[in-house]
């Protein structure tokens, strides 16, 4: 197609050039063909080699460069985190955009046992459950012109790199909703950093914090364990808990942690009983103690913090993505596209039990 484009656009030129050298030939005396040739001759050079529209001539478009196919991503921070958390929907059910909540059946309440019982009848209870909602937030992104020379000038589908980047912000949105949720920790399930203290690492943060120790990750496990909770661990740090924790002379020897994975090339691994995450941020709190709002501004006495869950202890809701195309657009010479979906996430049980988070304590 953009050959036949390209080949229609010569031909026009061509006879557009023998028409004026047709005059500027009569004029000066001159071969109206070769007049011609040497228009037409002039209009490929200056398009080759400086390929800007020139009104009035139809040979304005030729493409002088060679693209890669190859796309260049934007950098985005490692979102995979949220991904150890029990889906709770199936891609058949998918909430569309319209949806707004999200219903998760609370287990009934334990029937309370009886050893040796001694009076009849026995006692009877009602066993009770409910229903926990979900909320879920519509995540959309701007609208992206698309102009119809973009789709006839580049040799790779325009469109599809569009649509990977506008699809990497909706995960990272999604991600930022996920740590909001996540944080959202009991208060008996929040430990304060104990170690010596350090200069405010994350920008905007002013002040000194305490360093965590590996005393803070063993009481944090401690709690877990108390749940009895079955399921995998995961945990979450980010950049300035990372590089503290690099800092902890024999954290990731054996005698001392159960495991024998290691902080090997840079990358944290199993370590007592958890499987970790890194990311350039973790978990952010107000200097209250309470999760950040999502795309609330930094302040001065936010603290960073670690989380540890158990992978049953998190339900998280990823609707469909809709993709929204207008195309041939008049005001804006081109189409328009951007995606939109719904996305939540929520502690799955009342009493927050299975999520523990470790918070910067200031000095």
């Amino acid at each position: 197609m953009k050959n036949l484009l390209l080949i229609g656009k010569l031909a026009i030129g061509f006879l557009i050039a023998l028409f004026v050298g047709a005059i500027i030939g009569s004029a000066m005396g001159l071969n109206p063909l070769l007049t011609g040739g040497v228009v037409f001759g002039a209009q490929v050079l200056r398009a080759c080699t400086k390929p800007v529209e020139m009104p009035g001539l139809a040979f304005d478009d030729v493409l002088t460069s060679i693209f890669t196919r190859d796309l260049q991503k934007i950098l985005f921070p490692d979102n995979s985190f949220y991904k150890r958390t029990k889906k709770l929907n199936t891609d058949s059910d998918a909430p569309g955009t319209a949806a707004a909540s999200y219903q998760i059946p609370q287990e009934l309440q334990m029937p309370e046992g009886i050893t040796d019982p001694t009076t009849f009848p026995l006692p009877i209870e009602e066993l009770e459950g409910g229903n926990e909602i979900v909320t879920l937030s519509l995540l959309a992104t701007k609208p992206t012109r698309l102009g119809d020379r973009e789709q006839l000038e580049t040799s790779y589908d325009r469109r599809a790199s569009f649509l990977s980047l506008h699809a990497a912000v909706l995960d990272q949105m999604a991600a930022g909703v996920a740590l909001n949720r996540m944080s959202q920790v009991a208060s008996g399930a929040m430990v304060l950093t104990s170690g010596d203290a350090a200069a405010a690492a994350l920008p905007g943060l002013t002040g000194n914090r305490k360093a965590v120790t590996k005393n803070d990750i063993i009481k944090a496990c401690e709690i877990l364990d108390r749940t009895d909770m079955q399921g995998k661990r995961y945990g979450l740090v980010g950049a300035t808990h990372y590089s503290e924790l690099l800092k902890i002379e024999g954290f990731v020897d054996y005698e001392k942690t159960g495991n024998k994975s290691a902080l090997l090339t840079g990358a944290l691994g199993s370590v007592m009983g958890v499987e970790w995450y890194k990311r350039s941020t973790a978990a952010i709190f107000t200097g209250a103690g309470v999760a950040k709002a999502v795309g609330a501004a930094t302040a001065a006495d936010d603290n960073e913090g670690m989380l540890i869950w158990n992978e049953n202890a998190i339900g998280r809701v990823e609707g469909a993505v809709k993709v929204y195309i207008n195309e041939a657009q008049a005001q804006y010479l081109g189409g328009l596209m951007n995606n939109a979906v719904r996305f939540g996430m929520k502690l799955l049980r009342t009493d927050k039990k299975g999520v523990v988070a470790i918070r910067q304590s200031a000095v």
